[in-house]
């Protein structure tokens, strides 16, 4: 198949038709009795010829016409995944996904999805690792295997050989032993736990050790990771499949409770903050750590070193995720906690570590919105630091948005990105009378109003407020709105949901850059209107999108006007006539 991108909508038919068939040939008639018994299981698959003829373009079906009538065809089923003995070099971007895929059907309700992340990393961490090895071997041609073994990992993000027992923990070393493959993971944890602390934790709670109980399903996956020699693979491209899996399982999670920043708002994010080298940045509410991991990829892409991140996250499995998220993209210098933000700050400390104030350079962040009854004046007191943090006043019990907005305020030196529900910019109260002091500070510098149904637990749309404590001299006391609402495509995956473009992001990034007045699209505000307007800073208030105007055939219009006057003449007459014929005989 070389590099060619295999469409993931052909997968799951592929492997229907490999589980009925398997090395057999079949006909078309065969093929359509097979795939209508999936009818109603979440797959349409109307026109199997043209499924068949996608998959043979493909190079994954083989045809030839029947030695007892030529008008039919046989098929036959290629290897989707060929292993490394079959001269596989790697899977395409699109294969990759379609391997994962399959990943996530052989899991099914079963097992948690956190499992199927846990094994990619386990296997991408232990192909780079073997990677290292066999470099090292050639460098030092002389030294003994448990020496390398020691160099490897100092050299590597993660230590993967136990130098106490002497044992190599890498997957290829312990994969014949389900019990023993299990249990090198957990020991990953344990001599890792600067950057893996919460492995174990994850591992329990996934139910990831019960995985011995699903024997089948561990051997399924096993094999299907097996099939991919992962060092093949930049550090981007990895942590790209990771988070693909968390995305993939975003909305059926969302509805547990579980929430994800859709990528493309993370990117969106990245190009507003333009973090130099030596950076500190912060996300006090990180989940996976995909908003800190964007700014990262952008910084380095531009040739900024030594970019620092550090996340708190209240929930130590997500915080898990997080922790191998950083390393399968590659990030040495990243940090998670595990806490809640709004009453224990820990991050504080970490960040002291680096830079003296206990500030970071940028903050980024996507709250939970609207928390209801959990940080009322009460609670928030708690915080060792409620005074410093909460000078502008504390939030309703009904709405904790603007505590997050104060923390952020607090822990950035000089910009944070911060997306919330677009009710924090109207709401009244004591909503609105903190809302007043951010405007009067001139700490806000832009908002922009993002589409609805880009998030995956909810179809209201988001607002990106950026504050920046460092104001250039003409955008001091305005704020720029720009109303993206329009700016979206359809989600080529997930129905009902829509997504931002590379050109979405692009011009409203550019817009934000430039702090462009575009008609319709952005403007920038005196706080001195602002504050006319009581403070609301609803967005449309300021910016609507311009509505398409339909041209105008004056001459056309004008013979439809005749047209319909004379149509109207005529049936005025008409009736017109009837009344007075009914008139005559009532006289």
């Amino acid at each position: 198949m070389g590099n060619k991108g295999l469409q993931p909508q052909f997968v799951k038919a592929y492997e229907i038709l490999k589980e009925a068939f398997g090395e057999r040939e079949f006909t078309l008639k065969e093929a359509e009795e097979v795939l209508k018994t999936h009818k109603g299981k979440g797959y349409a698959f109307a026109n199997v010829r043209e499924i068949l003829a996608n998959l043979q373009k493909e190079g994954l079906v083989s045809a030839r016409p029947s030695e007892e009538d030529k008008r039919k065809k046989l098929y036959k089923l290629k290897e989707l995944f060929p292993t490394e003995g079959e001269g596989k070099d790697k899977l395409s971007k699109g294969e990759l996904i379609a391997l994962l895929k399959r990943g996530a059907d052989i899991i099914r309700t079963s097992v948690d999805y956190k499992v199927l992340a846990i094994l990619l990393f386990y296997k991408a961490v232990s192909d780079k690792f073997n990677q290292t090895v066999e470099k090292l071997k050639e460098e030092y041609p002389d030294l003994d295997l448990k020496d390398i073994y020691d160099l490897a990992n100092e050299e590597f993000p993660i230590k993967l050989y136990d130098p106490i027992e002497g044992k190599l923990l890498i997957w290829h070393a312990t994969q014949n032993d389900n019990v023993e493959f299990i249990n090198a993971l957990k020991k990953v944890g344990e001599i890792n736990k600067d950057k893996l602390s919460r492995l174990d934790y994850l591992l329990t709670t996934t139910g990831f050790y019960k995985l011995l109980e699903h024997r089948e399903i561990l051997e399924k996956l096993k094999e299907l990771f097996a099939r991919v020699d992962f060092s093949k693979y930049s550090y981007d491209l990895l942590g790209d499949a990771y988070e693909w899996i968390l995305n993939y399982f975003a909305p059926q999670q969302a509805k547990e409770g579980e929430v994800f920043t859709p990528i493309e708002v993370g990117k969106l994010i990245s190009h507003l903050i333009d973090a130099e080298s030596n950076s500190v940045i912060l996300d006090p509410a990180c989940g996976s750590a995909g908003l800190l991991i964007e700014q990262h990829k952008k910084a380095t892409q531009e040739g900024k070193k030594n970019i620092s991140l550090i996340g708190q996250e209240r929930n130590e499995t997500i915080a898990g995720l997080a922790e191998m998220n950083l390393i399968l993209h590659g990030i040495v210098n990243g940090y998670i906690t595990v806490g809640d933000s709004l009453l224990n700050p820990l991050f504080e400390e970490r960040i002291k570590e680096l830079k003296p104030s206990g500030r970071a350079d940028y903050v980024v962040a996507n709250p939970p919105w609207n928390q209801k009854g959990v940080y009322t004046e009460e609670a928030l007191k708690k915080n060792p630091k409620c005074d410093e943090i909460f000078t502008f006043g504390y939030p309703p019990a009904q709405s904790a948005d603007w505590a997050w907005m104060q923390l952020i305020n607090y822990y950035t030196e000089k910009k944070a990105a911060v997306v919330f529900d677009n009710g924090i910019l109207f709401r009244g109260g004591r909503e609105k009378a903190i809302r007043e002091k951010f405007v009067k500070n001139d700490l806000i510098e832009a908002i922009i109003l993002l589409p609805e149904k880009l998030f995956y637990n909810t179809q209201a749309p988001g607002v990106i407020i950026v504050l920046n404590k460092n104001k250039p001299t003409k955008r001091k006391e305005k704020i720029l709105f720009i109303n993206a609402s329009n700016e979206y495509i359809t989600h080529p995956e997930v129905k009902k949901l829509n997504t931002l473009s590379a050109e979405n992001i692009k011009k409203i990034a550019e817009t934000y850059r430039g702090f462009k007045e575009i008609e319709g699209f952005s403007r920038a505000v005196d706080i001195k209107e602002i504050a006319e307007n009581d403070y609301n800073l609803n967005v449309s208030l300021y910016v609507s999108p311009l509505e398409d105007e339909e041209e105008i055939n004056l001459k056309e219009e004008y013979e439809n006007l005749k047209q319909l006057k004379e149509e109207y003449e005529e049936l005025y007459n008409r009736v017109e006539g009837y009344i007075r014929e009914v008139l005559e005989l009532l006289d």
